[in-house]
């Protein structure tokens, strides 16, 4: 029983199940133990089998008898309620039956082999029985996360997570190390009922038996929330960070004074952007890498500056390294010698140790408190050393995420704030302490299209809340587009930080970008502020489920392969579906084509207002200031008014944003957004339902279901139904009938207003007492059902037709409109009853007959045309599946709008190929009309040209609109970079004169040489050259990864790349070349560039100018390594960037 009290007062509090709660949500509050109810446990002499649940079963096997009940790093809890199970004991045969696993064991046969165990998983409803024996391999992983996308550009791979499509999973923790009991074996309690003295800490330990098995088998068929529930009742809950996580953060890399900070601060709040959190990176401390100083020269009065965050309602987070300990000119460094017993005076550096309990005791109480005491709210945890410590198996990141959570997590009471970390994932078990930090990433769009699949990935080993590094990290200076479609997918995930390098060159304030993209970009962070109130109800649903705020589809889908296929695409919450833009817009038009699979079901876009129907693949024209976002009909989404700070949510008026079906209902869910109350059950939650009968629409809000601390006693509602007819409704709020007025007015009383920002009926109810039912009733007649598909995507038709108009001064409807406003809206809308219905349909002829008889530059004609018509057209070039050397192509072209807006429409499209290459198949298609849902398409195969040769496709689109040309030209660079090179490395030589150094090869290529690289091992040149395979991406770049090459990572070093290049004639090039660090480059034996610098890579960093010659030339890199990443790429282009495809690249004269 002493043990079981050590764990009720040390490990996490807040997992088990203890009670309901308010509305129904369940309050856990009561401590866990890692030992199980005895009524679970089967012994079996060598082996100890616990059944968790239905479908989680433990299985241990120990040479000695001897087993573990102590808590690992990732299980934390095993006391759950005892499952209905089987148990049968037939001479030694022992057998155990649950509704979804059966399990057969042969007593004292040795450790668990085919011979002593069967397992049986149970899959699918009624379905089959699988049978597994060890040694047992699991197939099929969905996959999990990863430590850090540190250095990564792109995809990676990671590692595997707790789901497969198997239906059945293994998890081996039999390496993992157990907490262990403080010195004293009993934990002292504060008034908060945790331990707060170190030495009163679980501490990680090595097992006893290194040859015993502890695993754990989860059986789920298709039901991935189940498993992820059954892992996170033994691993520990996913705890509900504090509110302003889900601000905004502002993060760089960069030497900020505090003036300078506040002047920043300034400017967010000039511009109307929101900001909750100010993230301050290394040089708030001394120099150095580690440090717990204040640095004068930026920060002279902090205890100032942090009064003044404070005032502004920020939080603020310092960056921590703090692998190098404390260094002797640290302020607290002769508090830290007498604290560990050594002489300051003959100390010059206290190193680093996690792995000791007096050190961390300093560690937090002298370098750690102070900094809080003055206003730090959180860490940032930025460990990067590596995986080792003085206790065998225990890596520190693992163990610091632990320490900074434990020691935050015991003085809750005290500061009155709940945890929060800010670090990389530490592995299994790292999902209690929250949240990730997933490194320094590259600023471009393949590593834009990885986050959301990785994000959403990360929810199947619990890992709820990754941050990115909004805009990427290295090298810096980011594209605007890039960056805006960056901050879009930041507003729909866990947290939205900008971040980047020290480059004076890397911009991530949004306001310096054009305006376009500035404005696009803020109406993504207000976005984000108005969905707090919904995202944070999803975060107690993570607390409560496991399932995370980004989703992968098949959690909801499974028998769909659909729902595996589209990774970029993932439910955000319970209603809604993001598809964030990760590719470039199509040129003409400055809108993004994507294609997005809408699952089973009704879903509204929440631009637009379109309505689809689900399953299909529905094609998106997609304008820079929208996201494709879409809405479960039905769904009920509560939205903040406009704000800049969370703490002003939730706010004495709620928006509530209802999407028409036949019934639907949400729960609100609301605590003090800061405290760890909510673990009491201090929190309250609203229900809201809608309900469509008897030609009426009910909504109903009950009153709200328990209390907080700050909860206000008065409530108001905005309640918007969306995408409705505009035919006058009546409306009545609990009984009693509503006036209509013309829009929002200031007086506090209850009225309705048609609100053409959400095309339906908004009714306005003003703060009342928070304990009553609220009941609105709106008539719909079944004549005013039938109008829907006539105002089917009219919000997004509208803000097309809008902005074109705005675009044209006015040409189209004959006055500059501001976009969006209700007198534009009316204006339109003249008439009454059916005919406003109709009127904007006519709006939109008019304004395709505006761009025809305006007299536009054609390029401009060409843009407005392709804009009102909703063009959707793409070209694709892909490795055939068969063979890689023949390449498939498809062009198609289409519209998104709904059927009779664009007549009359004949065209033709045509294939372009480029020299060397030709046409296999059909090379062009006429059509007559376009229609939504129905593209007109041409396919082929491309064959020729060099196996790696650099080729522009192109494919040409003509459209006839009412004898108005319009022409579409489409292009795609594949193999852009030049894809086969000879490399010779790594030569041993210092990174500083890495360039400097002649080395042999400058004397003259030999490709038969033989060299003296690095420690003395013999190198010769290798050919590395870019190898095709089915679904490859053909129009990435070939980066050479020196690390692949050599066959691991290498310091100090340099090493050199060489291809011929050849050329039909004379002329005049660019080598656009990227290199992790410096280069220098040779043509024809002359040295053309040198750059000798430490940096990451990025594409075309460097444009040397050269002449070539007619036929052969000889092209030679050098490139310099001092630590980290390695590699090259080299692009050959003109002075506009554009390729010059007739230079062809060869390994051979």
């Amino acid at each position: 029983m002493r043990f079981f009290c050590l764990f009720v007062a040390v490990l996490l509090s807040h997992t088990p199940v203890s009670g309901a709660g308010p509305g129904g949500i369940e309050v856990h509050n009561e401590p866990l133990s890692p030992m199980a109810d005895p009524a679970a446990v089967v012994m079996a002499d060598d082996a100890r089998f616990t059944v968790l649940t239905e479908g989680l079963v433990r299985l241990e096997w120990s040479p000695d008898g001897q087993f573990e009940d102590r808590a690992s790093q990732l299980v934390v809890n095993r006391r759950l309620p005892v499952p209905a199970f089987e148990q049968v004991d037939n001479d030694g045969l022992i057998q155990i039956k649950t509704p979804l696993i059966q399990l057969q064991y042969r007593s004292n046969a040795g450790v668990f082999s085919r011979k002593s165990l069967l397992l049986r998983a149970r899959t699918g409803v009624g379905g089959d029985w699988v049978d597994i024996v060890p040694p047992i391999v699991q197939m099929a992983n969905l996959g999990g996360t990863t430590r850090t996308l540190d250095g990564i550009s792109g995809a990676c791979k990671i590692d595997d997570g707790l789901l497969t499509r198997s239906g059945w999973t293994l998890l081996d923790d039999s390496r993992s190390l157990v907490l262990d009991a403080g010195p004293s074996g009993t934990a002292k309690m504060d008034a908060a009922g945790a331990a707060c003295r170190v030495a009163e800490w679980p501490w990680a330990a090595e097992r006893k038996n290194k040859e015993a098995v502890d695993w754990y088998f989860f059986v789920y068929g298709t039901e991935y929330p189940r498993a992820l529930a059954d892992f996170t009742k033994i691993a520990g809950r996913i705890p509900i960070p504090p509110r302003y996580v889900f601000g905004t953060w502002w993060s760089r890399y960069w030497a900020y004074s505090d003036k300078e900070l506040r002047a920043l601060v300034g400017e967010f709040r000039e511009h109307d952007v929101p900001l909750d959190v100010l993230v301050v990176d290394m040089d708030w401390h001394l120099d150095g890498w580690t440090g717990y100083t204040w640095n004068p020269a930026y920060f002279p009065d902090p205890d100032g500056f942090l009064k003044w965050a404070h005032e502004q309602g920020l939080k603020v987070t310092l960056n921590l390294h703090p692998a190098d300990g404390v260094g002797k000119h640290e302020a607290a460094f002769p508090e830290m010698c007498r604290a560990l017993g050594l002489d300051a005076e003959k100390t010059e550096r206290i190193p680093f140790d996690c792995a000791n309990r007096r050190y961390i005791d300093a560690y937090f109480r002298l370098l750690h408190h102070p900094l809080e005491k003055q206003g730090v709210v959180f860490w940032w945890m930025d460990w990067q050393q590596g995986t080792d410590s003085r206790i065998a198996g225990l890596d520190p990141l693992w163990w610091l995420n632990f320490l900074h959570w434990k020691d935050m997590e015991c003085r809750m009471e005290v500061t009155g704030r709940r945890p929060l970390i800010f670090s990389r994932w530490g592995g299994l078990g790292n999902h209690r302490y929250p949240i990730g930090f997933s490194g320094d990433t590259f600023c471009n769009w393949p590593s834009l299209a990885f986050q959301p699949y990785f994000t959403a990935t990360a929810g199947n080993v619990g890992y709820a809340y990754w941050s990115h590094d909004i805009g990427g990290h290295q090298p810096g200076p980011v594209d605007a587009e890039l960056y805006t479609r960056w901050i879009q997918w930041g507003a729909l995930s866990p947290a939205l930080r900008t971040h980047t390098t020290k480059n004076p060159l890397a911009e991530r304030r949004i306001w310096k970008f054009p305006r376009e993209f500035f404005e696009a970009s803020r109406r993504a962070f207000h976005l984000r502020y108005e969905l707090i109130p919904y995202i944070y109800s999803m975060a107690r649903r993570c607390y409560d489920t496991a399932l995370p705020l980004c989703r992968p589809l098949y959690y909801k889908w499974p028998d769909l392969d659909e729902a595996y296929e589209w990774r970029n695409e993932y439910l955000l919450g319970d209603d809604m579906l993001a598809a964030p833009v990760v590719e470039p817009a199509d040129p003409i038009t400055g809108s993004a084509m994507v294609n997005v699979w809408l699952p089973p079901g009704q879903w509204v876009h929440w631009f637009t207002g379109r309505r689809y129907e689900g399953p299909a693949v529905v094609p998106q024209v997609v304008p820079l200031n929208q996201i494709p976002l879409f809405v479960r009909a039905g769904a009920i989404i509560p939205t903040a008014p406009r704000g800049m700070k969370t703490s002003s949510v939730p706010a004495e008026s709620l928006v509530l944003n209802v999407f028409p079906a036949d019934k639907g209902e949400a729960v609100v869910y609301e605590d003090d957004g800061l405290s760890g109350g909510y673990l009491k059950g201090e929190f309250a939650t609203t229900r809201v339902t809608q309900k469509w009968s008897d030609e009426k629409r009910l909504i109903t809000i009950e009153p709200p279901k328990g209390s907080y601390k700050g909860m206000s006693r008065e409530r108001g509602y905005i309640v918007r139904v969306f995408d409705c007819s505009p035919r006058i409704y009546e409306v009545s709020l609990d009984g009693r009938m509503l006036n209509m007025t013309s829009g929002p007015i200031a007086e506090p009383k209850a009225y309705w207003f048609f609100d053409p920002s959400c095309m339906g009926p908004a009714v306005q109810i003003p703060p009342r007492a928070a304990g009553e039912t609220i009941r609105i009733q709106i008539d719909e007649p079944a004549e005013l059902r039938e109008d829907m598909p006539l105002i089917d995507g009219f919000r997004g038709l509208m803000a097309t037709l809008c902005t074109m108009n705005d675009d044209t001064v006015g040409l189209m409807l004959g006055g500059h409109h501001d976009c969006g406003t209700m007198d534009f809206v009316f204006k339109l809308y003249e008439g009454s009853n059916l005919d406003i219905v109709k009127q904007w349909r006519e709006a939109w002829l008019m304004a395709m007959d505006g761009v025809r008889k305006a007299r536009h530059h054609p390029d401009d004609d060409r843009k407005y045309l392709a804009r009102l018509m909703h063009l959707f057209y793409k070209l694709d070039v892909r490795p055939d599946q068969k063979d890689p050397k023949i390449l498939d192509i498809q062009a198609l072209v289409g519209t998104t709008l709904p059927p009779g807006l664009i007549e009359g429409t004949t065209g033709n499209i045509k294939f372009v190929p480029d020299d060397g290459w030709r046409i296999e198949g059909y090379s062009e298609k006429d059509f007559d009309g376009l229609s939504e849902g129905d593209p007109v398409t041409l396919e082929a195969e491309i064959v020729g040209g060099g196996a790696m040769d650099t080729a522009v496709i192109r494919a040409a689109i003509s459209i006839d609109y009412q004898g108005v040309p319009l022409s579409l030209p489409l292009e795609k660079t594949i193999l852009p970079s030049i894809n086969a090179w000879w490399v010779l490395g790594p030569f041993d030589v210092p990174f500083a004169e890495a360039l400097d150094r002649k080395l042999p090869p400058e004397d003259g290529i030999d490709l038969k040489a033989e060299y003296e690289g690095k420690d003395g091992r013999k190198i010769s040149w290798k050919r590395v050259a870019r190898e095709m395979k089915p679904g490859d991406d053909l129009t990435a770049e070939f980066f050479m990864d020196f690390d692949g090459v050599f066959g691991g990572r290498v310091y100090e070093s340099a090493a050199y790349a060489f291809t011929y290049l050849e050329s039909p004639e004379d002329l005049d090039a660019v080598l656009a070349v990227g290199s992790d660090d410096g280069a220098a480059v040779w043509l024809n034996g002359k040295k053309v560039h040198h750059h000798q610098i430490g940096r990451p890579y990025a594409s075309r960093q460097d444009r040397v100018k050269v002449r070539l010659k007619k036929g052969t030339n000889e092209l030679l890199v050098k490139v310099s390594q001092g630590g980290g990443d390695w590699g090259l790429c080299v692009h050959v282009e003109d002075e506009v960037g554009r390729p010059l495809t007739r230079v062809k690249a060869r390994l051979e004269r």
